[in-house]
């Protein structure tokens, strides 16, 4: 999702909005956003309002919501909107389809768990380094709002790095010169733990290991499978293949 989404907009607002900054947060997503003047929000009556816990928004001149709604869906290059199964009266929320789709902005709208795998394909449509405006409606409207909102949002994150994540078979030349061929999807990391002590039986009483050898695969079936295909290999097979590779 980093390499899809350069950064996530949102308004500020309680509910789906604070789910998707949060969220951001934690997952270091670049923020940002217009939300109203003095940082209003259902929870920040007071100034500098929500500003003071997330400075990474923008006061808009204007005190009410529909003028920060409208500059969030200009300023964006997508819209994803969460709203819940069901009807939902949100007067904030339909600002932002009706300017959206005024606009030509891509969107989306997820209901539920439900939407995620189609959500996923619509992120993959999506240029590189998009900037993706999340909203839907505010805590009052739907009180489940921030709950639901995040559970999408976090299987939505954990599909597309699911997608994302490539599988590597290994070989570990261990200290007594002998060779070891694992699985992982990270050669780099694994070798630390490898040589934490933390690995294989075979590799800990051989320490230090390096590795020497690495195949890249999409797919974590094929990856095993050319796994036990290289175990299966003699140690002169396996020498002609590590010295063909490094060419």
């Amino acid at each position: 999702m980093l390499k899809k989404i350069v950064r996530i907009r949102t308004g500020g607002q309680t509910g789906v909005d604070r789910a998707a900054m949060d969220l951001a947060r934690e997952h270091s997503i670049p923020l940002c956003g217009w939300c109203p003047k003095n940082g209003w929000a259902e929870d920040y009556n007071v100034a500098p309002g929500l500003l003071k816990d997330y400075p990474e928004l923008t006061e808009a001149p204007s005190e009410g919501t529909e003028q920060r709604t409208k500059w969030n869906m200009r300023d964006c290059d997508a819209i994803l909107t969460i709203m819940p199964e069901g009807s939902c009266e949100s007067p904030g929320t339909e600002i932002g389809l009706q300017e959206g789709e005024a606009l030509g902005k891509p969107m989306f709208t997820a209901e539920g768990l439900k939407d995620v795998p189609a959500a996923i394909s619509w992120i993959r449509t999506l240029p590189d380094e998009t900037e993706l405006c999340i909203g839907g409606p505010r805590a009052s409207e739907w009180p489940e709002a921030s709950e639901v909102a995040r559970a999408v949002l976090e299987s939505l994150i954990e599909g597309i790095h699911s997608e994302d994540k490539k599988h590597y078979v290994y070989i570990l030349r261990c200290a007594d010169g002998t060779f070891y061929t694992g699985y992982t999807t990270d050669p780099e990391r694994r070798t630390r733990v490898h040589n934490s002590g933390k690995g294989a039986k075979y590799t800990r009483p051989r320490l230090p290991v390096k590795l020497i050898y690495t195949e890249e695969f999409d797919d974590k079936s094929e990856a095993q499978r050319r796994e036990y295909a290289i175990k299966q290999l003699s140690r002169a097979e396996k020498e002609k293949l590590i010295k063909w590779k490094s060419k």
